[in-house]
């Protein structure tokens, strides 16, 4: 159906309408001086994008505004008789620990009111969450490793090279380069580990090689041991502790602050 408008004020229309319902029957008819509100009235046009929301029954408003109904489920309260579904024991049962008040979980240690094991048979000591564990490394298996070919001893040999050849096994916080068969040690190396004792770094150095302690926090060992684990290597944290301070910047034990401040007096 089509329809033409040609009156500019809208008072009256000159409206041809052709229904087309098969090829071969065409119905046209014209309508003339007719006002256009009645004309549309009878074509019966309906709105299409009329919106689905109800109207509101009450006025809206910042003083009216609340959740929908059913949106809250309210809690139940206890204790108010029978009927409700949870009177008299409130949902608790009759007696027993858990139908106290308080707290229903006891503390970690308590027994229902006898002595506990930890004061019936008490231990001593305590563990020092200080305490560093090194995995020791003598110089006598590395030179071993060097003779059967494990380890390239032209280049620097860090935790990496020794945890990837099975030199040294379990690292937790660390390897610690200690001086057993040094006799048998004879190959100038240049090697970095967390700790080092003075006769394994006197036995090194004069066998034309370098040691450097350097410290390793947890992430700094994960990113020394598995560096395929991190899609970009962190940076290198400093010790924060003052004798890990004072441990890594005495040029006795070769640490690597110790070092770094060598370099820039020199500079």
């Amino acid at each position: 159906m089509t329809v033409f408008i040609r009156e500019p004020l809208f008072r009256y229309a000159a409206t041809s309408i052709s229904v087309l319902s098969k090829p071969s029957h065409i119905i046209s008819c014209s309508i003339i001086k007719r006002d256009i509100n009645s004309f549309l009235s009878r074509l019966n046009v309906q709105r299409h994008y009329a919106t689905i929301l109800q109207k509101p029954k009450r006025p809206i408003g910042l003083g009216t505004l609340k959740d929908n109904p059913k949106a809250v489920k309210k809690p139940k309260r206890v204790g108010r008789g029978p009927a409700s579904g949870r009177g008299k024991t409130c949902g608790r049962g009759q007696k027993g620990q858990k139908a106290r008040g308080g707290n229903r979980t006891p503390r970690r240690g308590f027994e229902g009111g006898q002595t506990p094991i930890s004061r019936a048979f008490p231990k001593h000591g305590f563990h020092n969450i200080n305490s560093k564990t090194w995995a020791p490394l003598n110089l006598d298996r590395l030179q071993h490793w060097i003779n059967t070919g494990r380890i390239d001893p032209t280049k620097p040999i860090t935790m990496k090279e020794l945890n990837d050849t099975r030199c040294v096994h379990g690292i937790k916080d660390g390897v610690k380069l200690l001086a057993d068969g040094s006799e048998h040690f004879k190959t100038p190396i240049t090697i970095e580990v967390a700790r080092a004792s003075h006769e394994a770094i006197k036995v090194i150095e004069k066998a034309g090689g370098n040691v450097t302690c350097r410290y390793f926090n947890r992430l700094a060992l994960r990113a020394t041991l598995k560096p395929e684990k991190f899609w970009k290597i962190p940076k290198f944290a400093d010790p924060v502790k003052a004798r890990d301070k004072e441990w890594y910047s005495d040029i006795k034990n070769r640490g690597y602050l110790a070092k770094k401040a060598l370099a820039v007096n020199t500079n």
